[in-house]
């Protein structure tokens, strides 16, 4: 009975003695057991796993190229290049006379416009003279009576007085100052010469029912209802009438 609790106890303290002695080999030699418990499996399998790539050894002729391709002599080249392009700009100066030769083939033109100008002032002399020559036929009228539908010297009406005067200096216009308001080039009010032809509205309707003739000084001669042919003023009565004015010479 004794030898089986003795058997007992003891395999109860069997394992307990086992566990510490290895714990004690362990502590006594750390280096051996670390290094036989995993020796040498891990560095074949490291090997095997990340082989490290053979260097491959860099030519040793790639500088040697190098050198080679830098100095290149074709610079040179371009510099003699570029030497005769100073020849090329010489014919540049040849052709500077051709631009005076133009210019000396212009200056005619510009005669030529002088001597329209001269032309000009004949026209506008003519002109002038023409307004003053039936501006004074028109001043000899002065007193006529007024007659409605006169055309003549016996009498006349506001458009029978300008057509017997512009037709004196060859000068042909309607019967009716309606009709004479449809020639010639308007003229704005401000812009009257002697000579213009101007019109009124005397009902305010828009039609025109009198003409005159711009003297100058802002004056016109007509042949007035009132007073026969007459000079007034263009004043501020007038000016409310006033419907346009025409040019006919």
């Amino acid at each position: 009975m004794k030898n089986m609790k003795n058997s007992k106890w003891f395999l109860l303290y069997f394992p307990v003695i086992s566990i510490f002695l290895f714990v004690m080999i362990i502590t006594a030699a750390p280096e051996k057991v670390s290094g036989d418990l995993y020796p040498k499996t891990i560095k074949n399998a490291m090997g095997d796993l990340y082989p490290q790539p053979i260097p491959t050894p860099t030519p040793k002729s790639a500088p040697p190229e190098v050198a080679k391709s830098i100095p290149t002599p074709k610079t040179i080249v371009t510099t003699k290049t570029s030497t005769p392009s100073p020849t090329k700009s010489t014919p540049a100066k040849t052709n500077t006379p051709s631009t005076t030769t133009k210019q000396a083939k212009t200056q005619p033109a510009k005669s030529s416009s002088s001597l329209t100008a001269p032309s000009l002032s004949t026209k506008t002399t003519t002109e002038t003279s023409k307004a003053s020559a039936v501006i004074a036929t028109s001043k000899q009228y002065i007193g006529v009576k007024y007659v409605y539908g006169g055309t003549t010297p016996s009498g006349f009406d506001c458009s029978g007085f300008v057509q017997y005067v512009f037709a004196k200096h060859g000068i042909n216009l309607p019967r009716v100052s309606r009709d004479q308001y449809n020639i010639g080039t308007s003229v704005s009010f401000s812009n009257l010469k002697a000579g213009d032809l101007v019109f009124f509205s005397l009902a305010k309707n828009g039609v025109v029912d009198h003409v005159g003739i711009f003297v100058g000084n802002g004056q016109f001669i007509n042949a007035s209802s009132s007073k026969g042919v007459t000079i007034y003023t263009l004043g501020s009565y007038w000016q409310s009438v006033f419907l346009g004015a025409k040019r006919i010479l």
